[in-house]
């Protein structure tokens, strides 16, 4: 007995529903003003149950229709056939489990609307390319023989003719400042000392000073890049 008045039940609800879609079909057909061809009528809200009516060509493929509400308002809907009481549905993205596949014009159904369209996908920050004033790397003819720098982020290293000469230092801007050291002991205060190089604006050239450990006169030191 129980199991013969849920059937009912169902039954009188799927009627009723029924009804409503042929209800809303009708109140939207072709002579109302507000209807509109190739779209759906009364979308769902975020997070809300609606009837809705497609309005356009017959055998229109149901997601498209569908998606005239906007991309990811309507996650799934249903439809009941008013003769049969049968139901389709339609799951967006899901077609393997859908079999409400294409819509008639006119033709109702229950649409679920997600809580809220998905947000458009961040647009990537473009990392700025930054261009450095120029690089100590390379070959130079300079006061005291060539000189052959590398430099590795901030720091440059490298060597020069007179006496074997070592180079060690660290950038600062368009300046190099460091010490310089020379054979035999590589030791201030007779062969070893500061120095600061300032590069040209077209990283080609440098002009700069040095002296014997970290006291004294200053000297000139200057450089021409040769490679």
């Amino acid at each position: 007995m129980n199991n013969y008045r849920a059937k009912a039940v169902l039954f009188v609800l799927g009627g009723g529903l029924a009804l409503g879609l042929v209800a809303l079909a009708w109140a939207i057909g072709p002579g109302s003003s507000e209807a509109q061809q190739d779209a759906m009528h009364n979308c769902p809200q975020p997070g809300k149950w609606a009837i809705s009516v497609w309005s356009g060509d017959d055998g229109t493929d149901t997601g498209q229709a569908l998606a005239t509400c906007g991309a990811g308002v309507v996650d799934f809907a249903y439809y009941i056939d008013p003769n049969t009481q049968a139901w389709s549905r339609y799951f967006v993205g899901r077609l393997e489990i859908s079999n409400l596949l294409t819509l008639d014009d006119m033709q109702g159904v229950i649409a679920h609307s997600a809580m809220g369209a998905p947000p458009p996908a961040a647009t990537p920050t473009p990392t700025p390319t930054v261009v450095p004033v120029g690089t100590w790397t390379g070959v130079w003819e300079t006061t005291y023989g060539d000189m052959e720098l590398t430099q590795t982020d901030g720091t440059v290293t490298g060597t020069y003719e007179v006496n074997a000469g070592k180079i060690e230092g660290t950038v600062q801007g368009n300046k190099l400042v460091g010490t310089w050291s020379e054979s035999p002991s590589y030791a201030p205060p007779d062969e070893a000392g500061d120095f600061e190089f300032t590069l040209s604006s077209d990283g080609n050239s440098f002009v700069g000073r040095f002296r014997y450990g970290s006291s004294g006169d200053w000297g000139e030191w200057t450089g021409t890049r040769i490679g």
